[in-house]
């Protein structure tokens, strides 16, 4: 029988004490996201993604769909890199850290792009699972739409997994996200817009026990 991990023990006081509750609001500030994400280990996870996965190459056109304050924007310099988000407190702080790129405050599902507008990647990082099923296969079909033939898009969200640790479920059901799903949920959303859909587990990119799913999306 797996043991709590330490960490979901403390974080279970914390939930019972009204703390973490509060820690949720709080994360809705660019100040408190940006320590929490350097906190569980973000910037190696974030080099993770940009290296293995993304792989930038100069010059290329990157979308980001939920791009918060412009955290990944800095693995980008060397690339025409757009964000998109909700919150006009992230996208605020975002056009005054990285001011050569583009921001635009919108919902991810209301998102419109010019016939102009076309990427070589689009990201959704974090944010498929914040978004039910509808929503869900906006976001793909727009992400489809603004990809040149060839390009694809990268989806990060936490998963459901039959044989992940009890600490790793623990973390994932407190996620501020209400529709985390299993990887066969994902794959059928994306694979209703994309022909060619790759999915990765990766549970060593933070420093706390998750479960990730990558899913790699290709325009063919």
């Amino acid at each position: 029988m797996n043991q709590p991990h330490p960490i979901a023990l403390k974080t279970e006081r914390l939930q019972n004490s009204g703390i973490l509750p509060a820690l949720r609001s709080v994360l809705t500030f660019p100040f408190a996201y940006n320590l929490w994400w350097k906190t569980v280990g973000g910037p190696a996870w974030a080099q993770v993604l940009a290296s293995e996965y993304i792989q930038p190459k100069i010059g290329s056109r990157i979308l980001e769909m939920g791009c918060g304050p412009g955290t990944l924007a800095g693995y980008f310099q060397q690339s025409e890199y757009v964000g998109c988000d909700i919150s006009s407190k992230y996208i605020e702080i975002a056009r005054k850290r990285f001011p050569r790129a583009q921001f635009v405050c919108e919902r991810v599902s209301k998102f419109s792009l010019d016939q102009q507008q076309s990427f070589d990647t689009v990201l959704a990082i974090g944010i498929v699972h914040h978004l039910d099923d509808r929503e869900a296969s906006q976001l793909f079909q727009i992400a489809q739409a603004a990809l040149k033939p060839a390009g694809k898009l990268i989806t990060f969200d936490g998963v459901w997994t039959q044989n992940q640790s009890a600490a790793a479920r623990w973390f994932l059901a407190r996620d501020r996200g209400k529709f985390v799903r299993n990887e066969m949920e994902y794959v059928r959303l994306a694979s209703q817009i994309f022909g060619d859909v790759k999915p990765t587990i990766r549970e060593d990119l933070l420093r706390i026990p998750y479960t990730h799913l990558i899913l790699e999306c290709f325009r063919s």
